[in-house]
């Protein structure tokens, strides 16, 4: 409510420009009967309505999902609105210089000694003479550069709250990100199980050392980043997954599938790996079959992402932080690839799969 308080106050200024800068205002409203000032005052209306349908409607719904054609479409037809629909209410037959009937003086009386004059002098016709009227030319010239200051404005501040709403789900993104890694009992697990593998003195301890030390460090140096390259993410996904699976047994059956080159081809950095954190939460315990699968294929400049998994684990102690990872995902995928992505969830109660498809 404070906001829509705050545009109305705006609009009730704005609308106050026209009438304190036009010549013929005298400190009262009968300015509103002078015909010039109508046209212009109405023109003006309009200049503030088609910025807030620009902004509201016409750049997030028609231009942001590359709807082109009918986004123009749309402009053009608001263009010509604010050109020709001043001038038709204000002005017979849409032109302007007319006197509205309130300025309209009332017929000669004639007496019978007294003759008329000739038609043509007995009313004035400095109304339809070419230089009291405006011409289309002038009427699009007089409504062009108040059409263009709302359509700039509206594309400047529409991309401004772009800018900080992707700034705001990247900054959810990151620190999302650093609690998953970072939180204690994700370290203590993760170490718990290095030591383990220590002890037996398993070739796998320093490996699993090196996965810790390699996933620390991308969250660290990569978190500030709007896009990395997609090779990179991978390895931290591989390098995440690696570590997840020395928790695991043999009652786990993953498969991990890679399909396609990554290229020169860039990503958001974190924008996957929630996904791979439910698979293992919701699909992993030790006293059931549990299966996860990872599927990873790169078509061109498309990447489609796969993650199945049965639920077998329906004890989660931290359901709602994970309920709010997978809300903030998705919101910073909204965001960084609006219009650019599909994505499906299958859920039976038995198994559950997530399916993304991304245009890179």
């Amino acid at each position: 409510m404070k906001k829509i308080g705050q545009h109305i106050i705006l609009i009730l200024l704005l609308l106050t420009i026209p009438i304190v800068s036009s010549p013929d205002f005298d400190g009262t409203l009968s300015v509103f009967r002078v015909s010039p000032f109508q046209r212009e005052f109405i023109r003006f209306v309009f200049v503030v309505i088609f910025f807030y349908v620009n902004l509201n409607l016409f750049l997030p719904k028609l231009y942001n999902r590359k709807k082109y054609v009918l986004f123009v479409i749309c402009i053009l037809i608001c263009f010509g609105i604010m050109v020709f629909v001043p001038n038709y209410l204000t002005a017979e037959n849409g032109m302007a210089g007319h006197p509205f009937p309130s300025q309209m003086q009332p017929p000669p009386i004639y007496s019978p000694g007294n003759i008329p004059p000739p038609m043509g002098e007995r009313f004035p016709q400095k109304n339809f003479e070419p230089g009291n009227h405006i011409s289309y030319g002038q009427m699009i010239f007089s409504s062009l550069l108040p059409f263009l200051f709302s359509f700039l404005s509206s594309l400047f501040i529409f991309r401004n709250i772009e800018k900080k709403e992707l700034e705001r789900s990247k900054a959810k993104a990151e620190l999302l990100s650093l609690k998953y890694q970072l939180q204690p009992h994700f370290l203590f697990n993760i170490l718990n199980s290095i030591y383990s593998l220590a002890l037996f003195k398993s070739d796998d301890a320093p490996n699993g050392i090196l996965k810790l030390s390699n996933v620390m460090r991308y969250v660290v140096q990569e978190s500030s980043k709007d896009f990395v390259k997609l090779s990179q993410e991978i390895d931290y996904l591989k390098d995440y997954i690696a570590l997840q699976l020395i928790r695991t047994d043999s009652s786990l059956d993953f498969s991990y599938t890679e399909i396609g080159e990554t290229k020169d081809l860039q990503i958001a950095p974190f924008i996957l790996v929630n996904f791979i954190e439910n698979a293992f939460k919701y699909g992993f315990n030790a006293e059931e079959k549990s299966k996860i699968a990872v599927k990873l294929i790169i078509e061109e400049n498309t990447l489609h992402f796969n993650v199945f998994n049965n639920i077998v684990n329906s004890t989660i102690t931290d359901e709602n932080s994970l309920k709010i990872g997978m809300k903030n995902t998705l919101e910073h995928l909204h965001h960084v690839y609006q219009g650019k992505y599909t994505f499906n969830t299958h859920h039976n109660g038995k198994t559950f799969e997530v399916d993304l498809k991304i245009n890179l």
